[in-house]
C-alpha cells in the first residue's frame, strides 16, 4: 500500500531525529501505531500521525519523556468522558422516545404507552454499541496494564458519575439506591476483571461470554436489591379491606431487570401490571444506565487485554499521541 510506505518513510525520518538510546523503542512503538491504523484502513489518520512525528520538535534526550503524555492523556480522556457519553445516550434516547410516542404513536395506535420502555431500551442499546466500537479503539491504545487496573480504571469514573447523578436527583433516593448501586459496581468490576484476564490469554470468545453473562447478573442483582430495599413484600395491616402498602411478590425477582427494559412480564402471571409499574417507577433510570455503560466497558477491557497480548514485549515506551 502506497500510503503505508509513505508513512513508514516519514516514521524512519522521525526516528533518526531522536537520541540513539531511544530509537529502537520509539520505532517499535510507532510501528505498532501505524499497524493499528493501517489495519483499520484509516489512511489519512495514519499519514497525519506519521507526519506529526516527522515534523515534531526534538529538544534533545530529555524530550523523550514528553510523548508519554499521549497515551496517558488518551486513556484518561476516554475513561473520564465515556461515562458522560453513557449518560448522554440515556438522555438522548429518552427525548427521542418521548417525541416518537407523544407525537406519533399515541395518536396512531392504541398500544403507544406500551412501546415507551421497549423503544427507550432499543435506542439506548443501539447507541451503546456505537460507543462500544469507539471504546474498543481506545482500549487498543490504553496506557493501563493488567486486568484489575483496567477494570478499576473504567469503573471508578462510572461510579463517580452515577453517584453524582443520584445525589443531584435526591439524597434520599441515593441512600435507597445505594445497596443496588454498590453491588452493581462491585460485580461488574469483577466481570470486567475476569473478561480481561481471559482476553489476555487469547480466549476472546470466552471473554465476551463471561463478560456479558457477568454483566447481566450484576445488573439483575442490582435491580433486585434496589426494588427489595424500597418496596415491601408484606402489604402490612389490612384496614377497611385495603392493604396499607403497595407490594411486589419476590417470586418474579430474577425477571425484574428484563421487565424494566421491556415493560412486559413475558406472558407470566408475575409480575402483574401494577407490580411492573412499581418496579419501573423505582429503578428504571438505573436499569437503562446499566445498559448504556456495559457494552463500552466490556469492549474497552477486552480490546486492551488483546492489544497487550499482541505486543508482549512492549513496555509502552514514549510515543506520540494520535488523538
Amino acid at each position: 500500500m502506497v500510503t503505508r510506505r509513505v508513512a513508514e518513510v516519514m516514521l524512519s525520518a522521525a526516528v533518526r531525529r531522536w537520541p540513539v538510546e531511544l530509537r529502537e523503542n520509539l520505532r517499535r512503538e510507532w510501528s505498532a501505531e501505524l499497524h493499528v491504523l493501517a489495519t483499520d484502513r484509516r489512511r489519512l489518520r495514519m499519514l497525519g500521525f506519521a507526519a506529526s512525528l516527522a515534523l515534531r520538535r526534538n529538544d534533545g534526550p530529555l524530550a523523550g519523556r514528553r510523548p508519554v503524555r499521549g497515551p496517558v492523556g488518551r486513556t484518561a480522556a476516554a475513561l473520564l468522558l465515556a461515562p458522560v457519553g453513557g449518560v448522554a445516550i440515556v438522555l438522548l434516547s429518552a427525548i427521542v422516545m418521548n417525541v416518537v410516542v407523544g407525537q406519533f404513536l399515541l395518536t396512531a395506535v392504541g398500544w403507544g404507552t406500551q412501546a415507551q420502555m421497549p423503544l427507550w431500551t432499543a435506542m439506548t442499546a443501539g447507541l451503546a454499541v456505537v460507543l462500544a466500537r469507539s471504546a474498543a479503539q481506545w482500549g487498543s491504545r490504553s496506557a493501563l496494564i493488567g486486568p484489575l487496573r483496567t477494570a478499576l480504571g473504567i469503573m471508578l469514573p462510572v461510579g463517580v458519575v452515577i453517584v453524582g447523578i443520584e445525589y443531584a436527583m435526591s439524597v434520599e433516593g441515593l441512600v435507597r439506591a445505594a445497596p443496588g448501586l454498590l453491588s452493581w459496581l462491585t460485580f461488574l468490576t469483577l466481570a470486567l476483571w475476569g473478561a480481561s484476564s481471559l482476553a489476555g490469554r487469547g480466549r476472546i470468545r470466552a471473554a465476551w461470554w463471561f463478560g456479558v453473562v457477568g454483566a447481566l447478573l450484576a445488573a439483575d442483582l442490582a435491580v433486585v436489591l434496589t426494588v427489595v430495599n424500597q418496596i415491601p413484600a408484606d402489604p402490612g395491616t389490612i384496614v377497611g379491606g385495603a392493604p396499607q402498602f403497595d407490594t411486589v411478590d419476590r417470586v418474579s425477582a430474577p425477571l425484574w431487570l428484563f421487565v424494566t427494559w421491556t415493560d412486559w412480564s413475558f406472558g407470566l402471571p408475575r409480575p402483574t401490571p401494577w407490580e411492573i409499574f412499581l418496579i419501573t417507577d423505582v429503578v428504571v433510570t438505573e436499569a437503562v444506565l446499566y445498559l448504556a455503560v456495559t457494552p463500552y466497558a466490556l469492549a474497552y477491557v477486552i480490546s486492551a487485554a488483546r492489544s497487550s497480548r499482541d505486543e508482549p514485549g512492549a513496555a509502552r515506551p514514549p510515543r506520540a499521541s494520535i488523538a
